[in-house]
């Protein structure tokens, strides 16, 4: 009777040493992926931000109709890139962000969206209080801001990258923030408000 009652416990023991093992082989993956990006950030391998829009090809009007040109797409993106790089340079390590330069970030982020679908102000307030945290503990290098800012702007207009691209973008954001030297924990939770930014620009309208 005893070994009947023994042998559901033994079971259950190893059911649980189990699931203990899988978890901590997840925990290994999850660590060496991560090692994985940070490297690629220290070696310059391209970012996975999307590639620059292509300007779509417009006949040229007749010469007295001629008005101003349309501002090519790919312009747009590389000075929006420039704008957020700007941005993440002007926060200096170990000195004081002020609201003012706070609210130019909000700012420049709302600017660099190019879609219909705008992230809410709570949700990018949440993203740029945590990154300013980051970039005043450690800062970064002018190819890492670039980085950075090439990535942030890709999730702004993300509503219609491959789900396996936005998230390499995501992981890449944090490497980007761990290879500058950011807490794991903070580059983290930075990595994760840019995500839930980014779900509410890919989410599909109430019809």
């Amino acid at each position: 009777m005893k070994l009947l009652v023994a042998l559901p416990l033994v079971a259950a023991f190893l059911g649980n040493d189990a699931l203990g093992q899988g978890a901590q082989a997840d925990q290994i993956k999850r660590r060496a992926k991560e090692l994985s990006n940070q490297n690629n950030v220290r070696q310059g391998v391209s970012p996975p931000a999307q590639a620059p829009p292509k300007q779509p090809t417009v006949p040229a009007p007749a010469p007295a109709l001629t008005k101003a040109a349309p501002q090519n797409p790919a312009t747009i993106q590389q000075r929006n890139i420039a704008q957020l790089s700007a941005d993440f340079a002007s926060i200096k390590r170990e000195a004081a962000v002020t609201s003012e330069q706070k609210q130019k970030l909000i700012k420049d982020l709302a600017t660099a969206v190019r879609g219909a679908t705008k992230p809410s102000l709570p949700a990018v307030t949440k993203f740029v209080n945590g990154l300013t945290e980051a970039l005043l503990e450690k800062g970064l290098g002018a190819a890492e801001q670039t980085r950075l800012a090439q990535n942030v702007e890709a999730v702004l207009n993300s509503e219609r990258l491959p789900s396996a691209q936005f998230d390499a973008i995501i992981a890449d954001v944090q490497a980007i923030l761990q290879v500058g030297g950011t807490k794991r924990n903070l580059a983290v939770n930075v990595a994760n408000d840019l995500k839930t930014v980014g779900a509410e620009v890919r989410k599909t309208p109430a019809k």
